[in-house]
């Protein structure tokens, strides 16, 4: 069932939708245990943060057979909250768990996910204790975290899973919502038909091109709504639409990270500084007819450009 939409202000918070926990058994203490290989630590301690864990214990969650009890797992949670983190740890664990695991991560764009996998994840694995059991590969159009068991983590195009052979463990969409429709997902899903494999699809809310995540979302939350606790799984961090963006107790409320890695006066000059309905949607999960309401066909920019004196309308 969806979460309440009225929350105590104190963190952690919880989403507004989230399929609802079953109790059954999950991998959430190993990913932890990850992130505090990796020298993750925030003002609570070394390690995740309670939102994290929470993520990680639904999204994993395992049937009685030992398989995972969802084949696709969405995440709507706004810019610098950790999930960025979480993911890299999340992937780590799930190389590290079983031999061979095959993982294909890809972001806004493949220059953007391979920043992320050389520039700004290697050198927290590099200078982690987990070096000795992981190896990297920069080759352009080859790049890949190479593990001693044989798990490998690397980059997808839409056209091919490269370097992955015939099978696919785990395919990770991050920033999803800067893709316009499901061709990275149609390039992953069949090489996860025979496996006991899992589609991540994370991101921040999307603009009015983001039609593939936002079905994902749409779905998502109505799965949560009718209870739902198979095959796929949703969690949603968002203001609710009558909420005052601008106000910090909403923030409190909605905000996972707030108060551990982000703080009120950050959020606060950010509000001041950023337009107004960018910061609905990347701060606050708002989508377009509520971060720019009115707007949906004709920019609030163009409209009063068009509207100046000695412009014909």
């Amino acid at each position: 069932m969806p979460m309440p939409t009225s929350l105590d202000c104190s963190p952690p918070c919880k989403p507004r939708f989230c399929t609802p926990a079953t109790g059954r058994p999950d991998l959430s203490a190993g990913i932890g245990k990850i992130a505090e290989l990796l020298g993750f630590r925030t003002s609570l301690g070394p390690g995740l943060m309670p939102w994290q864990h929470e993520a990680n214990a639904i999204t994993t969650e395992q049937t009685p057979e030992g398989r995972f009890a969802y084949r696709q797992a969405v995440i709507e949670v706004m810019r610098q909250q950790g999930k960025t983190v979480d993911l890299l740890a999340m992937m780590i664990h799930r190389a590290l768990r079983r031999p061979g695991t095959q993982i294909a991560y890809t972001a806004q764009t493949h220059k953007d996910a391979r920043k992320r996998l050389l520039d700004t994840w290697w050198p927290i694995v590099e200078g982690s204790k987990l070096r000795r059991l992981i190896d990297v590969r920069r080759g352009s159009g080859s790049e890949a975290y190479l593990f001693r068991n044989g798990s490998m983590l690397s980059l997808v195009s839409s056209t091919q899973i490269s370097g992955h052979g015939d099978s696919l463990d785990l395919g990770v969409i991050d920033e999803a919502w800067a893709q316009a429709d499901d061709h990275l997902e149609q390039a992953m899903r069949p090489a996860m038909m025979t496996r006991d494999a899992q589609l991540w699809i994370v991101s921040a809310a999307g603009t009015e091109k983001s039609a593939y995540f936002r079905g994902k979302v749409e779905d998502g939350r109505a799965r949560a709504e009718m209870g739902v606790t198979e095959g796929g799984c949703y969690i949603g961090y968002s203001f609710a639409d009558d909420e005052d963006p601008a106000d910090p107790v909403t923030w409190r409320r909605r905000m996972p990270a707030l108060g551990i890695t982000v703080s009120e006066e950050t959020v606060k000059t950010d509000l001041g500084l950023m337009d107004l309905a960018e910061f609905r949607r990347a701060y606050g999960c708002q989508w377009p007819e509520v971060a720019r309401p009115g707007w949906d066909i004709i920019e609030q920019d163009t409209w009063s450009a068009a509207a100046a004196p000695g412009v014909r309308l």
